[in-house]
């Protein structure tokens, strides 16, 4: 027995004094409340004793050679302190090198922009940061672009307070809505679904003019509005934020980060929502803003491999009630006692009721490898599923959907001889389901249900000369189960006339599959009823018999940057011209009479051409001033030739803001204010002129200004207070419902209609808010 614990104890120190090889990694620290460490790539590691020594590759791994049991392994950098190790025998070895003093340490300032404009990116690109999405309150994703001169935000009716966006004189539809580089708000949430993306979970946006590129799929027509969150990497340790409106709304928001392991980080988000005063400020009988409950979460993780794979998944949900309509109701039921889903018909006996129900789950996963012996070669995939149901009832006018998705897109960059020449390629699968049903007072009623499954392929090549030129020119293919294939190139390229000045040029076809019943919102608090049009027999017949197409349309674009020095401060212009003309789209047609709303295939032009001119001046140290002009003409063929001009747009649009910062302090406080005035011109409206006199509107909405204004306190880098005024000149639409009274009456029953709405309801609002983090 003694003689085999003998040569059992020889043989392992025996293979503990064997040479190995180690395999390890070197992370940097950072510092603050909660310490992160990142791969420090480049740091040189050795086995100190011996000429044992390696560099660390672009993911902070190393291998060295050699090593026994009690040696030291050494890791350095310049600028850091060495970090060493006794080998025990253990298969990985992590060392952590944290920052030296051997340098004296020099302040670098820089002025970050809240809003960048590149010029050497082909695409027309503005980039919205954190420093521009606090000027203004920024609650959702529709309110986010109060502060901006491209992207409109306006109103659906006058009943449910919902904002929906337009860019190039186009709703926002056509507008493909990403987040984290995955697809956003779509098909039946393509408009409410911006309520579900609390602006202070926004890390940044980035708005792109034209058609977007191909691998981010077929349905960009007039752009792309990538929405970044915060995440696990950019996020503070903690966040919060408490706002409150003079329309009694409370708000609640939160971020916080996490580091659960080496490789693993996680992050949770909350919003909150509750408004539950009734308010009634013209008089009409109607709540101008919505008694509203909302709750949205999300879980985002981050894995961090060791040798180049990467990988985000995330799980959000959100749940959120609407009641609105006729204040009367809420006097008699308070807010608690309101069932989960009322049927207007039962909750209240002579009152006009609007409700809403949105429930919405998804989740993403996105996994990434970078080839460590090629780090200019990469795969990936993209994975998204999700399940949105919304439920409607406005006064009788009922609406039930459901739609289910799920794509997935894999995609492979790599490059052609060097790095001047590159490619994206892979290809994509849909699968979108949705099950539709609607009824108007019980008088007419449609069902919809179709199923969706789209393959699709796609090439991108990138002509990367920094010098002069930069194209990025792409074609896909997809192929739909229920209208056949689709072909659509897109092409961006980019010319310097010099270091500042740059000329950008895009083209490209898009196609979407629209949904009219949730893409109209603006019909449903009225008495109109939905038809489609016979061109055999002339006539409006039931929406039951409209066959769908999709639409299908080009844009072509060009701009013109510059950045220059006025008064020896930083300056730049803007200046771009964008043209969108369709071959197939769905016209959802107001002018036929005031009593039905006509859904049909175009059945001739429809087009949108818009100009638009941007300053941007730091004129001052402290001082910012931002300029914009904007021109749209957008016109459609309608059965009513003399409608041909698109409601709802306005031909002439200006943007002005001023932003004051004051000095920063050692302790990050600091005072700014923001002014922002935007002219909305003349807008044509839907004809009544078959109405009385009483219940006609004019045929063009008169032009007006709004004026925000916004005054923030930072008392340190970690808490901010915050109070502004939105529309301060208290300008409000006349008149928003035509026919406003009691159910009863006669005139409601036939001339009621709250979907001609094109300015603000409710006036001046007043809101304040406060900002605390744990960096």
């Amino acid at each position: 027995m003694r003689l085999f614990l003998l040569i059992a104890g020889f043989l392992l120190m025996s293979s503990q004094g064997a040479a190995q090889r180690v395999k390890g990694k070197v992370y940097e620290e950072k510092g603050g409340f909660e310490l992160k460490h990142l791969p420090m790539p480049g740091a040189h590691v050795r086995l100190l004793g011996s000429e044992s020594i390696t560099v660390t590759d672009a993911f902070g791994v190393f291998e060295l050679d050699g090593v026994q049991m009690g040696d030291t392994i050494e890791a350095s950098m310049v600028g850091y302190e060495p970090s060493g190790w006794v080998w025990e025998g253990r298969g990985f070895v992590e060392l952590v090198l944290r920052p030296g003093v051997a340098l004296e340490a020099a302040e670098v300032v820089a002025e970050q922009r809240a809003t960048s404009l590149s010029l050497m990116s082909p695409l027309n690109v503005q980039t919205l940061n954190r420093a521009e999405l606090v000027k203004a309150a920024c609650c959702n994703l529709s309110e986010a672009f109060e502060t901006n001169a491209s992207v409109d935000a306006s109103f659906t009716d006058a009943i449910t307070g919902t904002r929906q966006i337009k860019m190039l004189g186009l709703d926002g539809k056509y507008t493909q809505l990403m987040v984290d580089n995955m697809p956003g708000p779509r098909g039946l949430s393509v408009v409410q679904g911006l309520l579900l993306i609390p602006g202070d979970w926004v890390q940044s946006i980035a708005i792109s003019k034209g058609a977007g590129t191909v691998s981010s799929g077929y349905e960009s027509i007039t752009g792309q509005i990538n929405v970044a969150l915060k995440n696990p990497t950019n996020a503070d340790p903690f966040h919060a934020n408490v706002y409150l409106n003079g329309a009694g709304r409370w708000e609640w928001n939160h971020v916080s980060t996490h580091q659960v392991s080496r490789r693993w980080r996680t992050a949770l988000l909350s919003h909150a929502l509750l408004n539950q005063r009734v308010n009634d400020r013209n008089g009409d009988g109607f709540l101008d803003t919505p008694l509203q409950r909302h709750v949205i979460l999300r879980n985002e993780w981050k894995f961090t491999g060791d040798r180049g794979i990467r990988g985000e998944y995330a799980l959000s949900g959100a749940t959120t009630q609407l009641v609105s309509g006729q204040t009367t109701p809420f006097s008699e039921a308070p807010w608690n006692q309101l069932p989960t889903w009322m049927d207007q018909r039962t909750f209240s006996e002579g009152s006009w009721v609007a409700t809403s129900l949105i429930d919405r789950l998804e989740a993403t996963a996105k996994t990434g490898f970078v080839f460590p012996a090629a780090e200019w070669r990469s795969i990936g995939t993209q994975l998204s599923a999700l399940r949105h149901a919304s439920r409607h009832n406005m006064g009788g006018n009922a609406y039930d959907g459901v739609e289910q998705m799920f794509r997935a897109n894999v995609l492979y960059a790599g490059r052609i001889g060097n790095s001047n020449h590159r490619f994206t390629t892979g290809g994509s699968w849909v699968f979108n389901s949705f099950d539709e049903s609607a009824d108007w007072n019980d008088t007419t009623s449609v069902s919809w249900n179709r199923v969706e499954r789209v393959p699709g392929a796609y090439f991108e090549y990138t002509l990367n000369d920094e010098a002069r030129w930069n194209v990025v020119a792409g074609v896909r293919y997809d192929r739909h189960n229920l209208y056949g294939g689709f072909f659509s190139p897109r092409f961006h390229a980019r010319f310097s006339l010099s270091e500042h000045v740059s000329l950008k040029a895009s083209a490209g076809r898009g196609m979407r599959v629209p949904n009219p019943l949730m893409e109209q919102l603006g019909p449903w608090a009225s008495r109109r009823v939905w038809w489609t049009w016979d061109r055999e027999s002339d006539e409006r017949v039931p929406l039951q018999g409209l066959n769908i197409r999709p639409e299908v349309a080009s844009n072509f674009g060009l701009n013109a940057s510059a950045r220059f020095k006025l008064n020896h401060r930083e300056s730049s212009l803007s200046i771009d011209a964008y043209w969108t003309e369709f071959e197939e789209r769905l016209v959802v047609d107001y002018d036929f009479g005031t009593d039905a709303v006509l859904v049909y295939n175009l059945v001739g032009t429809s087009r949108s051409r818009t100009a638009q001119v941007e300053w941007d001046w730091s004129m001052h140290r402290r001082f910012d001033v931002r300029m914009a002009y904007r021109y749209v003409d957008a016109v459609t063929d309608r059965i009513q030739p003399e409608a041909r001009r698109d409601p709802f747009v306005s031909k002439h649009r200006g943007f002005a803001q001023l932003s004051y910062g004051s000095r920063v302090r050692e302790n990050g406080s600091q005072w700014r204010a923001d002014a922002t005035v935007q002219w909305i011109g003349a807008q044509r409206l839907p004809s009544t002129a078959n109405n009385p006199e009483p219940f006609r509107r004019p045929d063009e909405a008169p032009d007006f200004a709004q004026l925000n204004l916004q005054v923030s306190r930072d008392f340190s880098s970690r808490a901010s207070w915050y109070v502004g005024v939105e529309n301060l000149t208290n300008v409000r639409q006349d008149r928003p419902i035509i026919g406003a009274g009691g159910v009863a009456d006669e005139d409601f029953q036939r001339y009621f209609d709250a979907s001609l709405v094109y300015g603000p309801i409710f006036g001046r609002m007043v809101y304040s808010g406060f900002r605390w983090k744990v960096s």
